[in-house]
C-alpha cells in the first residue's frame, strides 16, 4: 500500500508543479431566498435545495428547484438548517434534522418526505435521536442509515423505508456531517474529520453499521478534513454498485500539511497516486479545502473545491479552485481551475450539472451566517471545456516542446486548407467543414436569439435542434459547446439539455458523439483511403483517443473492426 501520493518528475530531483488554468464563473439565476445551511442533490436531472437559514440567520421552511433557467419555491412542513436529505428508490426525498431555534441552537427530531412529481412535502415521523448536521445514506428497500450530530449524542439510526425510525448501535468516535460509504449491500461504515463539537478527530478508528469498529493504519498519518456541510456519499462515489464495487474519493491531510486523496474501496483505505502534488498555495494565495470529492462517474474525473484563506476571515470576496482529479489512469493527472474574485461566490455548495459543470448554489461568501447569499454561479470545468484538455500539459512543456506543437499545428492548418480546397474542386460530399460551421454558429447566434421563441414544447425544440445539427453540421466543430447551440436556438443550456435528456435519454455531449460516430462511418463506408487520423479530425472528435473509446461505447468495435467488418 502506497502511504505517500506519487509525484512526477521533470528532470534532476524538481518535483514538477499541477498546472493552474483560468476558467470563467456564469453567473445564473439567483435563489429566491438568501440561504446557507442547505442540502443539495440533483433530483431526476432538477438542481434542487433543502431547507438551511436565510438573512438574519432565521431558518427557512422552503425547498427549491432549478427548471426553465429558474428556481420554483416550494414549501417545506418543516426547517431542517444544518439538516441533510436523500433520494429515495421510489424518487422521493427523505429531509431529517436540523437546529431548532434560531441562529444554529439545538437538534431536532423532526423529519418529512418531499414528493418531486408534485413538489409537496409531508412530515411523517420523529427521529429516533435529535439531531443537526447529520448525514445520510440510503440503501435497498429505501431503507437509510443516519448517522452524525452537533452538541448532541451522536448514534446510529435506520429509517426503514415505512415511515420508522429505529435505533442500531452507539458509535465508538462521535462525529458531525460524517461521510457514510456504503461498503457492501448491507453494510456502511461512517468516517469524518470533526467531533460533535468540531475538534478534529484523530483516533484512526472507523465505525461499522454491520461489525465492530476497526483501526485503519492510513488513518494514523493521514486525516479526513473537517466537513462543515452535508456530503452524500452519492457525490464521491466511483465504483459501480452492479459489480459490488464500493469506491469513494475523500480529502486526507497529514501532520506536515500535506494533502492528498484517499480512496476508499469496500472498506480499504489507500492512498491515490496522483502525478503531481496537490497545490496548496497559487501565487499570493493559500488554498484552502473546504469540501469533500465531487465525481462525474461519466468522464471518470472528481473534483476537490476550495477558497482562499483569507476567505476565513470573513472577507467580502473570493478566488475559487477546483482541483480535477482524472482518477481513471495512474497516477491520476491533476489539474486546477482557478476564478477570478467574484462578489457573493462560496465554495460550500457545489452540486455535479448533467452536462458536467460545477453549480455552485448560495452560500456566506462572508463568512457571516446572518448574511448568506442568493447567487448561483456555474463553473465550466467539464472535459468539453476549452483548456480543460490542455490543462494537464500546459505548464510543463519545455520551449522545444511549444516549437514542435506550433510545427504540428502550422501543418494541420496547411493540410486543412489543401482539403478544403481539393473539396471545393470535387463539389463536398458531406456538407460544410468545421471551420465554417464555427462561422454558422455565430451568425445563427445573431439571428436565433431574437427570432425564436423560447416557450415551445420540447418536441418542437428538439425538432429545431436536429434540423440545425444537420443542416450546418455543428457537430464537425470539436470546440461545439451547450451554451453555443442553446443561443443559437434562443433557449438557455439547461432547457437544451433537459430537452435531449427528455427526447433521447442522454447528455449533450452524448448527443453530438452520435453524430461525429455516423459522420465518421460514412467517411470510412465511401472514402476508404482516408487514415484514422483524417477520419476523427474530419468527424468533429477532439483526439483519437476519445475517437476510438466514443466509437466503440456506441458501436461496440473499434473504427478499425468496424471497417473491416463493412468492406
Amino acid at each position: 500500500m502506497a502511504l505517500l501520493p506519487l509525484t512526477a518528475q521533470t528532470g534532476g530531483n524538481t518535483v514538477a508543479q499541477c498546472p493552474m488554468v483560468k476558467i470563467q464563473a456564469e453567473r445564473i439565476a439567483d435563489l429566491n431566498i438568501p440561504r446557507h445551511g442547505h442540502s443539495v442533490l440533483n433530483v431526476n436531472g432538477n438542481p434542487t435545495v433543502f431547507g438551511g437559514h436565510t438573512t438574519n440567520f432565521v431558518p427557512t421552511p422552503t425547498l427549491e428547484y432549478y427548471k426553465g433557467g429558474k428556481w420554483h419555491l416550494v414549501d417545506m412542513a418543516f426547517t431542517h438548517d444544518d439538516g441533510c436529505a436523500v433520494q429515495l428508490s421510489t424518487g422521493k426525498v427523505l429531509i431529517v434534522g436540523g437546529h431548532e431555534k434560531n441562529l444554529g441552537i439545538g437538534q431536532s427530531f423532526e423529519a418529512e418526505l418531499y414528493d418531486p412529481q408534485s413538489h409537496t412535502c409531508q412530515g411523517f415521523a420523529s427521529l429516533d435521536t435529535k439531531r443537526a448536521k447529520p448525514s445520510a445514506l440510503a440503501l435497498d428497500d429505501d431503507r437509510v442509515v443516519i448517522a452524525g450530530n452537533w452538541y448532541h449524542k451522536d448514534a446510529i439510526e435506520m429509517y426503514d423505508g415505512k415511515g420508522q425510525f429505529l435505533p442500531v448501535k452507539d458509535v465508538a468516535v462521535g462525529r458531525c456531517t460524517p461521510h457514510i460509504l456504503r461498503i457492501a449491500r448491507d453494510d456502511a461504515i461512517i468516517v469524518g474529520g470533526g467531533d460533535t463539537i468540531g475538534r478534529q478527530i484523530t483516533l484512526p478508528v472507523v465505525d461499522r453499521l454491520r461489525g465492530e469498529p476497526y483501526h485503519v493504519p492510513l488513518l494514523e498519518t493521514w486525516r479526513f478534513l473537517r466537513n462543515d456541510r452535508y456530503w452524500p456519499a452519492s457525490h464521491c462515489f466511483i465504483g459501480d454498485e452492479a459489480k459490488e464495487d464500493y469506491s469513494y474519493l475523500i480529502p486526507v491531510f497529514s501532520d506536515q500539511g500535506e494533502i492528498a486523496i484517499a480512496r476508499v474501496t469496500n472498506g480499504e483505505f489507500s492512498l491515490l497516486p496522483t502525478d503531481v502534488p496537490i497545490p496548496k498555495s497559487f501565487q499570493r494565495d493559500s488554498i484552502h479545502y473546504l469540501n469533500s470529492i465531487i465525481a462525474d462517474r461519466q468522464h471518470r474525473r472528481a473534483y476537490l473545491i476550495g477558497g482562499d484563506t483569507d476567505f476565513l476571515l470573513e472577507t467580502d470576496s473570493l478566488h475559487l479552485y477546483v482541483l480535477a482529479i482524472d482518477y481513471a489512469v495512474s497516477p491520476a493527472h491533476l489539474t486546477c481551475f482557478y476564478t477570478d474574485v467574484h462578489p457573493d461566490m462560496d465554495s460550500q455548495n457545489a452540486l455535479l450539472t448533467e452536462d458536467g459543470d460545477l453549480m455552485m448554489i448560495g452560500g456566506l461568501p462572508t463568512s457571516s451566517n446572518f448574511l448568506p447569499t442568493a447567487a448561483v454561479w456555474l463553473l465550466h470545468v467539464g472535459p468539453n471545456t476549452p483548456k480543460a484538455g490542455l490543462g494537464k500539459y500546459m505548464n510543463r512543456l519545455p520551449l522545444w516542446g511549444w516549437i514542435l506543437i506550433a510545427l504540428l499545428a502550422a501543418a494541420l492548418v496547411a493540410w486543412l486548407i489543401w482539403r478544403g480546397a481539393s473539396r471545393r474542386r470535387v463539389g463536398p460530399r458531406l456538407g460544410v467543414a468545421a471551420d465554417d460551421v464555427a462561422t454558422d454558429v455565430v451568425t445563427a447566434n445573431g439571428v436565433a436569439a431574437n427570432d425564436v421563441p423560447g416557450n415551445e414544447g420540447e418536441a418542437e425544440l428538439m425538432h429545431r435542434l436536429c434540423q440545425m445539427m444537420e443542416q450546418h453540421q455543428l457537430y464537425l466543430n470539436p470546440d461545439l459547446k451547450a451554451t453555443d447551440v442553446a443561443q443559437a436556438l434562443g433557449t438557455t443550456r439547461i432547457v437544451l439539455s433537459n430537452c435531449i435528456r427528455a427526447n433521447r435519454n442522454c447528455t449533450f455531449p452524448q448527443f453530438v458523439n452520435t453524430y461525429r460516430v455516423t459522420h465518421a462511418q460514412e467517411l470510412m463506408r465511401t472514402q476508404r483511403e482516408l487514415k484514422i487520423t483524417e477520419v476523427y479530425i474530419s468527424s468533429g472528435f477532439s483526439s483519437e483517443a476519445s475517437f476510438y473509446r466514443i466509437f466503440k461505447s456506441i458501436t461496440g468495435n473499434t473504427p478499425n473492426e468496424w471497417r473491416n467488418n463493412n468492406l
